[in-house]
């Protein structure tokens, strides 16, 4: 188990270091708008089943969408969860289309039990993604124009959160209680260019570089009742509070040209603008779900997730200088997952790999916060899983996979359409019977 577990934990922190050092998670046109494209809470393990897992409460997964889970972790028996996630995209107009590929660590998070009754977590994860290179031609006085829109970064999430039971009693009722604290930070360049290819006109240039950094919270409830001895009741609500975070804006806009090797050089400035101090007003949402389990092998969720993007705003020294008017947006989600083996069988020597693994399926339908070209823009999803167990441990570790198949937008009223293929990789290590951690010893 020491072996294998020291194995596993070099590999992930090689695979990271890989992809931390470009970390890009996304190439999407519609991420041009206010923070991007924002990222479902989820660890690999969910990713399978839509991330409908408001309402779930597991003691050999940590659910990041709902801190009132945390206080299911069993004591000795900590989970660290480690994910790395990539994207195919292929982006489509009426008249052409590009494919683009992306990969990065996605999440990376420690669940501590203290005691029997609470559980901590804490974490780092993307909090929204930005990545776009857009580009139209023109023709003026027989000069080939390219006008150039180009963004890339994003903000971060550092979190911590606990859970707590208030009411246990055993397998029959259950009532839990918790909170996240998130440290939001990061920085998001934004440009536009106007370049003439063969004239002698100066071409121009405008940079906007936001640096931005604040806390957030959110509350979750979760609640659990056996209906009779073969099926139990899940319900969970997570609430994000909102909040305004500062922003600081670098403002740069100037004339350059291009040698025959394509360097620019910059003629003159036009407009300069440093440290302009602002706030941003991050929109309040809610989780709910519901779950049924049945026989202690198949789980049935449904979530429905609804966010305020309508309040976002950007306030710079007392004007707002909101990008684009943003909508509400809304995702309804649907997934299950089937285990073949009871948790109490794990270890039996007599179950295949594939009895002991957990099967995962979901579907989504998304109403996202943009409308563009007087269209909403929505977003249509399947996804699988599957969570394999480590066999050479006794322990509930498991290796994740989840793939997601989606549509982001449409090819109408001169909109692009992005169709993806997403793939997460997740580690779920936890501590063996024999290896418990964090346990004071009697004797040395």
């Amino acid at each position: 188990m020491y072996r294998l577990n020291k194995i596993v934990i070099l590999l992930i922190f090689a695979f990271s270091s890989q992809f931390s050092i470009a970390q890009k998670l996304n190439s999407s046109p519609y991420t041009r708008y206010g923070l991007g494209e924002i990222a479902e809470i989820s660890t690999a393990t969910y990713f399978g089943m839509a991330n409908a897992s408001v309402a779930l409460s597991e003691f050999n997964h940590l659910n990041l969408s709902n801190p009132a889970s945390y206080s299911s972790l069993i004591k000795y028996k900590p989970i660290f969860d480690v994910g790395i996630s990539g994207k195919f995209q292929t982006l489509k107009t009426k008249t052409s289309s590009l494919n683009q590929k992306n990969a990065g660590l996605r999440n990376f998070s420690l669940g501590l039990p203290i005691g029997t009754k609470t559980g901590i977590a804490f974490g780092l994860m993307p909090y929204s993604t930005v990545g776009y290179d857009i580009n139209s031609y023109n023709v003026i006085e027989a000069d080939s124009v390219r006008y150039n829109y180009k963004g890339q970064g994003g903000v971060n999430k550092l979190f911590v959160g606990m859970g707590r039971d208030f009411i246990n009693k055993g397998d029959s009722v259950k009532l839990s209680v918790g909170f996240n604290a998130s440290y939001l930070f990061g920085t998001i360049q934004n440009t536009r260019s106007v370049i003439y290819d063969n004239s002698n006109y100066y071409s121009s240039k405008i940079e906007n570089l936001k640096t931005l950094s604040g806390v957030n919270f959110d509350i979750g409830v979760h609640y659990e009742q056996a209906l009779n001895k073969n099926v139990k009741a899940l319900f969970g609500i997570d609430y994000d509070l909102g909040n305004n975070i500062g922003i600081t804006k670098d403002f740069y806009a100037y004339n350059f040209k291009k040698n025959k090797y394509g360097i620019e050089t910059a003629k003159d400035t036009i407009d300069v603008k440093d440290n302009e101090k602002g706030k941003i007003t991050i929109p309040g949402g809610i989780k709910i779900g519901a779950a049924l389990v049945l026989n202690k092998k198949l789980i049935v969720s449904a979530q429905f997730t609804q966010k305020s993007w309508n309040n976002y705003k950007e306030i710079y020294e007392g004007v707002d200088k909101t990008p684009l008017s943003m909508k509400a947006s809304s995702k309804m989600a649907l997934g299950m997952s089937y285990t073949p083996t009871n948790m109490k069988d794990w270890n039996s020597k007599n179950r295949s790999i594939f009895q002991k693994s957990t099967y995962r399926l979901g579907i989504s339908t998304s109403k996202t916060n943009l409308s563009l070209n007087n269209t909403l823009i929505k977003e249509y999803g399947i996804s699988f899983g599957i969570s394999a167990p480590l066999l050479s441990s006794r322990s509930f570790s498991s290796l994740d996979f989840g793939f997601n198949l989606g549509k982001l937008g449409t090819t109408s009223n001169n909109l692009i359409e992005d169709k993806y293929f997403k793939m997460y990789l997740g580690f779920s290590l936890v501590p063996s019977s024999y290896d418990r951690w964090f346990r004071k010893r009697k004797y040395d």
